[in-house]
């Protein structure tokens, strides 16, 4: 985390904090609004991916065409997690979308 830039590092705190903002606000609405398992399923997955995103926090100032082109993007700790994270999020969210569409 030290060799990151000051904006690279502004991006993660905010993608962490818009993150556990999101997990929040979800589990609030699930517990105390209404008891939907589809709208927590995809605030969990949007959760995973804004994780996910903090741990590539150079790609928010890389130019567009140039993610597509590079075949190593850096990552903050291990590239598998971040990974990770970002398919299951996705998953996650689809899989409550379905259900949205379903029910």
């Amino acid at each position: 985390m030290n060799n990151l830039s000051t904006r690279e590092k502004v991006a993660f705190t905010l993608c962490i904090s818009f993150a556990f903002l999101l997990l929040i606000s979800g589990i609030y609405d699930f517990l105390i609004i209404e008891f939907k398992a589809e709208d927590l399923i995809m605030s969990i997955g949007a959760f995973l991916m804004l994780l996910s995103g903090a741990l590539m926090p150079k790609i928010f100032f890389s130019p567009f065409a140039d993610i597509f082109k590079s075949t190593d993007q850096p990552t903050i700790g291990n590239a598998k997690v971040q990974q990770w994270l970002m398919f299951s999020g996705g998953l996650l969210c689809a899989f409550g979308f379905a259900l949205r569409l379903l029910l």
